[in-house]
């Protein structure tokens, strides 16, 4: 697995280097446009609710008025702890719902950009169909939903856990992998999709190559990090390294 994510990573280095040869560059602006605007007001949402959210439940439960009689130092320290974990754990959850959002409503452009992009990377012209690019969408909105379930399945335990003092202080490692499992995920199967992988072969395959999805993840919110450039960027080349990936596995197998 550890190689996997070395691979993974790597090829984010490669999508750049694929980008820049074959002028790809155009490609990616106005989508990248958008989604750093849903982005933005996306993020300035969170702001302002998860805070008063999170106030909400530590008024309901009556932990502030308990903590405010016992006086406590260390006892309001392991509250304000398990406070912030909890924020950070939100952040994630809104981070995996505004990711299936962008997924579902992108897929038309995705799908379009992937065809190109296989295209080039066989060195084939470009022939435009609408009987495979329609199928790709309907593909990519179906695993979409498919994932965004069982993503809900698994957060809802660990967002309980991540209450729980020291030991839920642990809980966003396992949500940041979840999150870049699950969206590594979307981008391979734009590739295997195109090798003609059935949904089934394709959810084996990643399995199989869990570092792959988890690299591809890793990176892409990591770009995140890098305000307007990385937001612009992250989705394409998230898209071509993970499709750099596929086949270069696939000529490895």
């Amino acid at each position: 697995m550890l190689k996997e994510l070395i691979v993974s990573i790597r090829a984010f280095f490669l999508a750049h280097k694929f980008i820049m040869q074959n002028r790809m560059w155009k490609w990616m602006i106005i989508p990248g446009i958008i989604y750093s605007f849903l982005f933005i007001i996306g993020i300035k949402y969170f702001s302002q609710t998860s805070s008063l959210f999170i106030e909400w439940i530590i008024l309901q439960t009556g932990l502030k008025s308990w903590v405010d009689n016992i006086g406590s130092d260390i006892i309001g320290f392991f509250i304000t702890m398990g406070s912030f974990w909890l924020w950070f754990t939100l952040l994630l959850l809104y981070f995996a719902l505004f990711k299936f959002i962008y997924l579902i409503v992108f897929a038309p452009i995705l799908s379009y950009l992937h065809l190109r992009i296989a295209a080039i990377q066989k060195s084939e012209p470009f022939e435009f169909s609408w009987s495979a690019y329609i199928e790709l969408v309907i593909r990519a909105i179906k695993l979409s939903l498919t994932n965004m379930l069982w993503q809900i399945v698994y957060l809802i335990p660990i967002i309980l856990i991540c209450t729980i003092p020291i030991i839920g202080w642990f809980t966003p490692i396992l949500t940041i992998l979840l999150e870049c499992y699950f969206f590594g995920y979307a981008m391979l199967d734009y590739g295997l999709a195109t090798e003609n992988k059935s949904r089934m072969t394709a959810a084996s395959y990643v399995i199989n190559h869990r570092g792959l999805p988890i690299g591809n993840g890793i990176v892409f919110y990591l770009l995140h990090l890098v305000p307007i450039i990385g937001w612009i960027t992250a989705p394409f080349y998230a898209l071509i390294a993970a499709h750099l990936n596929t086949q270069e596995i696939k000529d490895k197998a």
